[in-house]
């Protein structure tokens, strides 16, 4: 992203130029981020992203789609985990045809 500081957690070896870092562990990733403030920092990922850093973030932004697609992927239903809290949601937005919302999630248990 623009104007960014980039992490990217991978598998993969090998890759990257100047303007990303790697990291190939949770562990690895919060040592790079010890500079920055929270606030500062964002996920974004695919599943197995969001599975490994979701118990260590504040808050989280969430898109929901007023549409069920078939997938193989998901994100976590914060609505049924104990220690998120739903604390806004916006109107609806159409896109498309497609309707959707934003919502803002806090951990209850890091907070």
């Amino acid at each position: 992203l623009k104007d960014r500081k980039n992490i990217i957690l991978s598998r993969k070896e090998g890759y990257g130029d100047g303007r990303i870092t790697i990291c190939h562990s949770v562990d690895d990733i919060s040592d790079k981020l010890k500079g920055y403030k929270s606030e500062d920092v964002f996920v974004i990922g695919g599943e197995s992203i969001y599975k490994q850093l979701l118990p260590f973030c504040t808050e989280a932004y969430v898109t929901k789609i007023e549409h069920k697609y078939e997938a193989d992927k998901h994100f976590t239903d914060l609505d049924s985990e104990e220690a998120w809290e739903l604390v806004s949601i916006s109107d609806v937005h159409t896109y498309k045809d497609i309707n959707y919302r934003f919502t803002k999630y806090k951990n209850n248990k890091l907070l």
